[in-house]
């Protein structure tokens, strides 16, 4: 008896047009929530509040941190769920949920406990509607163009970043609750796209024995390569996180005016979306730990060059600035796929983004307090070139990635409609 031919995997375009849906889904889901709409927004309100309620720019600073640590403490919990739920129904949750605390946020009185305590329960109850949970969709259905969709997905940010102050932010300066009730209807229609074109979890099948290292990641975590991931990636977010905040503070320093230093810093927005599109697209073709070593070293330059020729290089240190923050989210992903497999991966992923999450929030304190020490940021600058370079070593001895690929890493069927597994 003849066995018919194997069906031949699609090329990157035919994954593209296969998966349009879930790659949509998973661009919106990313862009509206709660790791990147508050991230990009809440700048925008802060004169506001300050003038209505007279809270404090460092209580309204705060909100970031707090951000963060319930992001580090959540990940690796929203990895369990969507690992064992998918990231459908958890992520359509989170967004609605999102959503309505910008309306709750929106008729906020004058206690600011009463708003931070708004922004804590959005920050637990939203957490699986960041990249934890959407880039599992991409990794999950894409092989041949995994890398240039989770640039694509992941750019979801850039675009937030860019549109909502250009679109929003007069109106959010005449009428901030106006504002956050429009943020809430936007977050709300993007959880209605996730649910229209979301594909339904698909099960991976459970090996028999439950201590399988595929579904239990504490092995994982053991091993050498875990450790030599994780610190490379806690180098690159703690060198690249302290200069996207103090860039500004850096150049007015320096006698720069106000507005040539957010033009400055604009950059770095701009080279985000860049560097995650290109560095997906490098991904596909090129060994993953080489292309992100190559990104690193721009950085690193850009730093140098600042450190050297003064806020004329600015520019160069913003754009390697946006190019290794693009990048290190959409090269993490991607690492996690082919090392790790599907089986685990939103556990291990929620590991490495609680990682990333730590350096990016403590990297401002840190740069600040050795600025404070020194006089200068010259100190803090040349500690982030230490960094990187310790990264590159870390990434240029990495290994190669496993042989065959798991069952579970496969890519799912197509779906003629976003409801359908």
């Amino acid at each position: 008896m003849s066995l018919a031919p194997p069906t031949p995997s699609p090329g990157p375009v035919g994954e593209l047009r296969r998966h349009w849906a879930a790659l949509t889904a998973a661009t919106v889901g990313i862009g509206t929530g709660v790791a990147v709409m508050p991230f990009y927004t809440n700048g925008l309100f802060i004169p506001a509040l300050e003038a209505e309620f007279g809270w404090t720019r460092s209580q309204l600073s705060s909100l970031a941190l707090v951000g963060a640590v319930i992001t580090i403490l959540t990940s690796p919990f929203v990895g369990v769920i969507v690992d064992r739920f998918g990231v459908r129904l958890p992520g359509v949750v989170s967004l609605v949920v999102l959503g309505g605390a910008y309306f709750l946020l929106s008729a906020s009185g004058s206690s600011f406990a009463g708003y931070l305590a708004i922004w804590v329960g959005m920050y637990v109850l939203a957490a699986a509607s960041t990249a934890v949970s959407f880039t599992r969709t991409v990794n999950e259905r894409f092989d041949r163009a995994r890398g240039l969709a989770l640039g694509i997905a992941l750019g979801g940010a850039g675009l937030v970043a860019f549109a909502v102050p250009q679109i929003l932010g007069a109106q959010i300066a005449e009428d901030w609750r106006g504002g956050y009730r429009i943020l809430g209807v936007v977050i709300l229609a993007g959880a209605l796209l996730v649910l229209l074109l979301m594909p339904r979890h698909r099960p991976v099948a459970a090996p028999t024995d439950e201590a399988a290292p595929a579904f239990r990641i504490a092995p994982l975590l053991r091993t050498p390569l875990f450790a030599r991931l994780a610190v490379a990636f806690l180098a690159i977010s703690l060198a690249v996180g302290g200069l996207t905040v103090h860039l500004v503070p850096l150049l007015r320093d320096a006698g720069v005016a106000p507005s040539s230093a957010a033009a400055t810093a604009g950059l770095v927005g701009i080279a985000v979306i860049v560097g995650r599109v290109i560095s997906g697209l490098l991904v596909d073709r090129f060994f993953a730990p080489r292309v992100m070593v190559g990104v690193l070293l721009v950085a690193a330059l850009g730093y140098v060059a600042l450190v050297v020729g003064g806020p004329t290089f600015a520019s160069a240190a913003a754009v390697g600035v946006g190019l290794a923050l693009g990048a290190e989210v959409d090269v993490v992903g991607y690492l996690v796929a082919r090392y790790y497999g599907m089986a685990a991966y939103s556990r291990m992923f929620g590991v490495f983004y609680a990682v990333f999450t730590l350096g990016v929030g403590a990297s401002p304190l840190i740069m600040a307090a050795v600025r404070a020490g020194t006089g200068s940021y010259t100190a803090p600058l040349l500690g982030a070139v230490a960094l990187l370079g310790v990264a590159v070593l870390l990434l240029l001895t990495a290994p190669r990635f496993p042989s065959t690929t798991p069952a579970a890493d496969a890519p799912v069927p197509a779906t003629s409609t976003g409801g359908a597994a």
